[in-house]
């Protein structure tokens, strides 16, 4: 059996451009806004945290053929009413995070290696909501929900 010539090339062209093709990843990425946030905390029982959490930079960086986000910033807290067991999210301190996969993660503590607040949660608008956790060596210590409404 004979294979038409012109077959075989389109055949073979059309190989090599999928091959070397790579599938792309279209993901619309909005950057965090920059800017102050109305933050609150709460537990089951209520709130516990209010304040102010201030977005001073968003920068895109890559590390090897990765991209990624990173964030800073800063924050002032104070407590509401008298739960115990919240960690280090009153007062006030200095915040990074980063955005993977569309899902915000924002350390309240990022130069103490124990006994961590972290944010994670997502961006609707003006709103940035999640979950936040109290963090120690042996794992979660409390968590609870977070609400945060840019000004």
């Amino acid at each position: 059996m004979k294979i038409p010539s012109p077959f075989l090339i389109i055949l073979t062209l059309s190989c090599y451009v999928l091959a070397c093709s790579s599938p792309k990843n279209i993901e619309q990425r909005k950057p965090f806004p920059v800017g102050d946030y109305q933050y609150t905390g709460h537990v089951k029982s209520g709130k516990i945290v209010e304040g102010l959490l201030s977005i001073t930079s968003v920068e895109s960086r890559r590390i090897q053929s990765e991209e990624s986000i990173r964030i800073k910033g800063n924050w002032r807290l104070s407590r509401v009413g008298n739960h115990e067991k919240i960690g280090p999210q009153v007062g006030s301190g200095e915040l990074i995070g980063s955005i993977i996969k569309g899902e915000v993660y924002i350390n309240l503590n990022p130069n103490i290696s124990d006994l961590n607040v972290i944010l994670k949660g997502t961006i609707e608008g003006k709103r940035f909501h999640g979950t936040w956790r109290f963090n120690g060596y042996a794992g979660a210590i409390n968590q609870g929900t977070f609400e945060a409404t840019r000004k």
